[in-house]
């Protein structure tokens, strides 16, 4: 911390102008300072400050704390928080901060927050980050109001009480909080304490998705896919889709998946389709397998892979490694990458085939001639059982279906 800003206008003309209009009485009622007194102590402390002689420092401001100056309780607890003139002690630089803030001296708010919310992240148990919360919540803190929220929403640590749950919820959304926003989208989904209303669960999530919050970005899609809360706006609903798909977000592919097999999803790349119908058909999607099945008739090579890789872990499909092989070879020839090293792996290993290092040797060419990870590395395993003889005629092989290949 910038000890500047700790006692920095100690002595300025600007703040102390203002001392007048505030309650200038310590908590046992002592009578008001008279304002030129406390601009002249309070420049004996910016002189103390200018010379570093922090302890002086601290021993001015006391005085004048304990007679109920908030400036100076304030940039005391300030002084306390950090060890500056005295021994840190955070105990009581809450104590002066609580009794500046207690005289309606905004500035002490900060730190007080501060501190709060660092005691409550800090604690050993959700249940003793609490009381600390509490003490945010009361401040107005739109963090702790959103995790008290969630807290006694859901009666996570605390007593369960719903209709304060919602209250802090909406207190930490209407101040911009996203997770609030969020969660109060949720209550409104589902009827938590409150009528559900879709409207303005739509309300809520969407704020909260345009504010970058990526679960709210996908409850978005869904509202507009479904016309749940608003009007159907499918361009809408993809749109929010791929941000959220974009950052991982669970369910998304399967959703875009789902739009790609009603055919509404146009414009996007054979891999991300096949990748996000491939989703869907994991979230058993009706219709999913079978239009990976009719795109792989076409002889689509995104799909092939894909529904070789299924056939070869059982994942959807029951395990076949004859299917496996075949729809590998067939994804290969068609030019998928990740196929193609599958091709090689196989080769390598004999799986399915007969051994044959030449073989392998040129699809791991193909795969690394296309930027697959790890493929060049196995390549160079390969090319070691290979003579130089067969070395060259499995890059000639490589370059001859490169060239073979070139427009498709």
């Amino acid at each position: 911390m910038n000890m500047r800003l700790i006692i920095g206008a100690v002595a300025g003309i600007a703040v102390l102008a203002g001392i007048a209009a505030w309650s200038l009485f310590s908590g046992d009622s002592r009578p008001a300072l008279d304002p030129e007194q406390v601009e002249a102590t309070m420049a004996e402390a910016e002189s103390a400050y200018a010379d570093t002689d922090y302890a002086r420092v601290a021993e001015i401001l006391t005085g004048l704390a304990e007679q109920g100056v908030p400036l100076a309780q304030f940039r005391l607890g300030l002084m306390y928080r950090v060890g500056q003139g005295v021994e840190a002690d955070e105990d009581t630089a809450i104590e002066w901060l609580v009794r500046a803030m207690g005289q309606d001296f905004s500035p002490a708010r900060a730190p007080l927050v501060e501190i709060y919310l660092e005691r409550a992240r800090s604690a050993e148990t959700n249940a003793a980050g609490v009381p600390w919360y509490e003490r945010a919540a009361a401040l107005d803190e739109p963090d702790a109001q959103a995790v008290l929220g969630s807290y006694y929403l859901t009666g996570t640590d605390v007593t369960q009480d719903v209709a304060r749950g919602i209250a802090l919820l909406t207190a930490a959304a209407e101040a911009g909080d996203l997770r609030a926003q969020s969660n109060l989208g949720y209550v409104y989904t589902s009827g938590t304490g409150v009528a559900v209303n879709d409207a303005e669960a739509f309300r809520w999530y969407l704020a909260a998705a345009e504010g970058g919050l990526v679960r709210a970005q996908a409850a978005v899609g869904l509202f507009y896919e479904t016309g749940r809360g608003t009007e159907v706006n499918l361009p809408e609903a993809i749109r929010w889709y791929l941000n959220a798909n974009s950052a991982d977000a669970p369910g998304t592919g399967a959703r875009l998946g789902n739009l790609a097999i009603n055919g509404v999803l146009e414009g996007r790349s054979s891999q991300e389709v096949t990748g996000w119908v491939a989703d869907a058909a994991r979230a058993d999607v009706d219709g999913a397998v079978a239009w990976l099945e009719a795109a792989a008739e076409t002889g689509d090579a995104d799909v092939l892979n894909q529904l070789a890789e299924f056939y070869d872990t059982g994942e959807v499909l029951p395990q076949n490694s004859a299917l496996a092989l075949e729809n590998y070879r067939r994804a290969a020839e068609a030019g998928s990458p990740q196929a193609q090293l599958a091709m090689a792996r196989r080769y390598a290993t004999g799986n399915g085939v007969t051994q044959d290092y030449v073989a392998a040797h040129v699809w791991a060419n193909l795969a690394a001639a296309a930027g697959v990870p790890g493929a060049a590395d196995e390549r160079t395993v390969f090319a070691q059982f290979l003579s130089p003889e067969d070395l060259a005629r499995a890059q000639a092989q490589a370059t001859e279906w490169r060239a073979a290949h070139r427009d498709d």
